[in-house]
């Protein structure tokens, strides 16, 4: 029975994910947030850069979706593509209405954060194109997607200062380092399916040790501002109980021999981790 207009449209959502989008746009009102008096935040500058980011993130997972069909339809047959709820048209034209959505919104932001939104769009779709069977390049490109979304935020309602720049400083290896860990959690999939990520070009081993190193980066990271006095006490408190200590117990539980219990309840809690972010990087206000 084909799909009615009504169950595509609810696949199309699907395909976006809808709490990663929010969840970017969320981390964009923050970035506007810690550049500026809080009552900016709600500006239409604010909104509409949140927005724009919404839509360019919505547009990276349906493309994405779209090349990794092959890839799903081993792994997750049930998705909207490989189950046949959407067409590969239908889909194809649904991330160019995202992607128009993005960039025509943008330009009421003015051109320098129009070629932002434009170069965004640009990666998101380098991503799925060809940087995510590559090793690691792929996983930095996401971590540059989402410092940006921080930075945009700045950008619509003024300047990035010292506080939007920490925070965008210690986003970008967690975010790396969980990529790395969302290629391991995947490894078998894109393996049958003949990607060369970082987990099928490292193995399980090569990647839990790089993955290790880069949450050690990380902790680093996190705990910088304290030691250098840029940051207040509060948030020094904040970023070792909700980033340093979480990481040291995913380095923790990657450790060698690794197993695939351990390698999908790293994944899983690296989720709440990143969500969890928000109140450290608020305190740096």
């Amino acid at each position: 029975m084909s799909p009615t207009r009504a169950q595509r449209w609810l696949a199309l959502v699907e395909m976006t994910r809808p709490t990663k989008p929010l969840a970017a746009a969320l981390f964009t009102l923050l970035g506007a947030y810690l550049a500026a008096p809080a009552a900016q935040v709600v500006s239409l500058p604010a909104l509409s850069a949140a927005s724009v980011v919404f839509l360019v993130t919505a547009f990276g997972l349906v493309v994405n979706d779209c090349y990794d069909i092959a890839v799903d339809r081993v792994g997750k047959p049930d998705r909207p593509l490989p189950s046949g709820r959407v067409s590969m048209r239908l889909a194809a034209a649904f991330a160019a209405l995202l992607a128009l959505g993005a960039l025509a919104l943008s330009a009421s932001l003015g051109w320098g954060l129009a070629l932002i939104a434009l170069g965004a769009v640009a990666l998101s779709w380098g991503y799925s194109y060809r940087l995510k069977n590559t090793v690691l390049f792929g996983n930095a490109s996401v971590a540059v997607l989402v410092v940006a979304s921080i930075l945009y935020g700045a950008l619509a309602v003024g300047a990035p200062g010292t506080a939007v720049w920490t925070a965008a400083a210690v986003s970008f290896p967690y975010v790396t380092a969980q990529e790395g860990l969302f290629n391991l959690e995947d490894e078998d999939e894109d393996r049958a399916a003949g990607l060369h990520t970082t987990a099928t070009c490292l193995g399980g081993e090569g990647t839990a040790r790089l993955i290790r190193a880069i949450l050690a980066l990380f902790i680093v990271a996190a705990l910088a501002p304290g030691v250098f006095g840029f940051a207040p006490a509060a948030y020094v408190a904040a970023a070792l109980v909700l980033l340093a200590l979480p990481a040291a117990f995913f380095i923790h539980l990657l450790r060698t021999p690794l197993s695939r219990t351990a390698v999908v309840r790293t994944a899983k809690l690296s989720r709440l981790v990143w969500a969890a972010s928000f109140v450290p990087f608020a305190l740096l206000k």
